[in-house]
């Protein structure tokens, strides 16, 4: 049997005390875990105050522009009625045809028969004769200009109000859904507004500003209002502007419609952050002792913008107001934005000249 040397007997040694140590160290891990320092030990509180955000009230430009997207529609075709109870005797277009305004498109004729008479010969006899009957005539004429759909034949019969053909007429419009804050902002809705196409003409003027409703009414937009603030829910409510003649358009085509519906300069202004309301009233929060009872104060809106929104009574310049109201703090804390898109802090938009604190 070999002598180890002193060099292997040492190296041996060593091997023999670094498995100690390893099974130590894995019994300790396994059955004495080590004890958590006290998370307050450090002096520092994870869930801080931060005090009351505020904001001093000061002035802004204003300008009320809403943008909405929709689409180009053809216009809804219009309905040409029968003006008299009888029958077709003539037509003068065939399906598919243009005709302009006033253009005729059918003869209806009512028949009206003859009276009948007693006659007595010289001889005395007695006999029955028919007059001859008699004929009422009214041409149906095309209620616009376009395209005329009509299967009416020579001899159909038609009562009074029937619809005898319908004309699509060559133009569009611009349509567009609001939202209920967008009806608010359309109290005063603009006669024209600005349409783009993406990847179209340049931005052009349509013309004839309507706020209609499915049925193609127009609708008054204060008729629609509620009393809240204005959420961003949808209404049934649609924006329709009629597209110039000299555009180029298609159907289905994707537009932004931008509408102006008034501006002012230099008013009192502050964050939609801060007011609860929209429209005509609302309501702001003065900073207390008490950051959990802010004083509550009505204030008398004007326009907005959607960041920012004018404050007509009801605050002074320079006044100190909460930057947050109760609800739009709920709100961020929830992960959600106000109406008009909401406001990360303070005066976004830099359109006023108030600096919040804190």
């Amino acid at each position: 049997m070999a002598h180890k040397t002193r060099t292997a007997q040492v190296l041996d040694i060593v091997k023999v005390l670094a498995w100690v140590v390893i099974a130590v160290a894995l019994v300790k891990f396994a059955f004495f875990p080590a004890v958590q320092e006290d998370e307050g030990s450090d002096g520092m509180d994870p869930g801080g105050n931060f005090g009351q955000m505020t904001i001093e009230v000061g002035r802004a430009d204003i300008t009320n522009t809403v943008s909405v997207t929709g689409t180009i529609q053809a216009d809804e075709p219009v309905v040409a009625r029968a003006t008299l109870d009888g029958n077709v005797v003539r037509t003068f277009v065939n399906d598919g045809d243009k005709i302009a305004k006033g253009d005729a498109i059918v003869q209806i004729r009512k028949d009206f028969p003859g009276e009948t008479r007693q006659v007595t010969d010289e001889e005395g006899n007695v006999s029955v004769e028919t007059a001859e009957p008699t004929y009422k005539f009214e041409t149906v004429v095309s209620p616009g200009d376009g395209t005329v759909s009509t299967g009416v034949l020579v001899g159909q019969q038609f009562a009074i109000g029937d619809t005898v053909a319908t004309v699509a007429p060559a133009t569009f419009s611009a349509v567009a859904s609001l939202s209920a804050d967008q009806m608010y902002r359309l109290q005063d809705a603009p006669s024209t507004a600005t349409v783009t196409i993406k990847n179209g003409p340049a931005p052009f003027e349509c013309t004839g500003v309507k706020l209609v409703s499915p049925t193609g009414k127009a609708q008054d937009p204060k008729s629609n209002a509620g009393s809240d603030n204005g959420a961003s829910s949808s209404t049934d409510l649609k924006a329709r502007c009629a597209i110039p003649s000299d555009q180029t358009v298609f159907a289905g085509l994707q537009v932004t419609l931008e509408m102006t519906a008034g501006s002012a300069t230099g008013v009192l202004a502050v964050p939609i952050s801060a007011v609860e309301g929209r429209y005509q009233s609302g309501t702001v929060y003065l900073p207390t002792s008490d950051p959990s009872k802010p004083e509550k104060r009505a204030v008398t809106l004007g326009i907005t913008d959607g960041k920012m929104v004018e404050v007509k009574e009801g605050l002074t310049e320079g006044e100190e107001i909460l930057e947050f109201t109760p609800t739009s703090n709920k709100d961020n804390q929830d992960g959600q934005t106000g109406p008009y898109g909401g406001m990360d802090s303070g005066m976004a938009g830099g359109s006023g000249d108030s600096a919040g604190t804190q």
